[in-house]
């Protein structure tokens, strides 16, 4: 059985997708044409997936050394600066989604299920994930450029062991914002960030962020290991 299979049988109540089928060409794209060895030889010698929460550092510029990195920066940022950084944790729930200016890479070391909308699907600066989204499996050593009016989050983890892998973005993106910056716009999170919340992150309501992810929470069963 594949893990598509797998991940099918233990979510019988969700249709989830293979990015081969062609509901994703709205979303995305995929990539084959790249070696991307070296950027999961760098994940598995120096990020580790901790159960105390989950890590994200915007530019590693170790990680940005790597030549397949600037490849792929090259020939989807049209020599726009870049910058690339690990992401590694847990999650089996959409609790927020975001959108950037600029498409977002991701290149995959796990397994993952990404949950995703389109910026068209918010109105009023609310998403209704539980109605508009679609799942998408996603196998390790994928590379995936997600359009730039693609919500998003974190992925759900296909296996109970987390998830592991890198973010290509424009330069200074999730960066914090200027001191002095202003903006009557509120989802505007971070530098080049736009996000809304689901009302379970209590945590980031209280930093201001707005609850805008509405429905029932999208969860995902991971496949049972061992």
């Amino acid at each position: 059985m594949t893990t598509l299979a797998e991940i099918q049988a233990v979510n019988p109540d969700k249709k989830i997708y293979g990015l081969s089928d062609p509901e994703f060409a709205d979303y995305g794209e995929a990539y084959s044409q790249y070696d991307v060895q070296p950027i999961l030889d760098f994940l598995d010698k120096n990020v580790t997936i901790s159960s105390d929460g989950n890590l994200y550092v915007p530019s590693n510029p170790k990680m940005e050394a790597i030549p397949v990195v600037q490849q792929i920066g090259r020939d989807v940022y049209a020599a726009l600066p870049i910058e690339a950084g690990e992401c590694a944790g847990h999650a089996d729930s959409l609790t927020a989604v975001e959108f950037h200016q600029g498409s977002e890479v991701n290149v995959f070391a796990t397994d993952v299920v990404m949950v995703i909308g389109k910026r068209g699907q918010m109105h009023n600066g609310q998403f209704n994930a539980e109605k508009d989204a679609k799942l998408f499996f996603v196998p390790a050593g994928s590379v995936v450029e997600f359009f730039s009016d693609t919500l998003h989050y974190s992925p759900c983890e296909a296996h109970q062991s987390g998830f592991k892998f890198i973010v290509m973005l424009i330069k200074g993106s999730n960066q914090p914002l200027p001191a002095d910056f202003h903006t009557d716009n509120d989802l505007i999170m971070k530098t080049n960030k736009f996000q809304v919340v689901h009302k379970v992150r209590t945590d980031k309501i209280k930093l201001g962020e707005k609850i805008g992810v509405i429905g029932d929470l999208v969860h995902v069963n991971p496949v049972k290991e061992g």
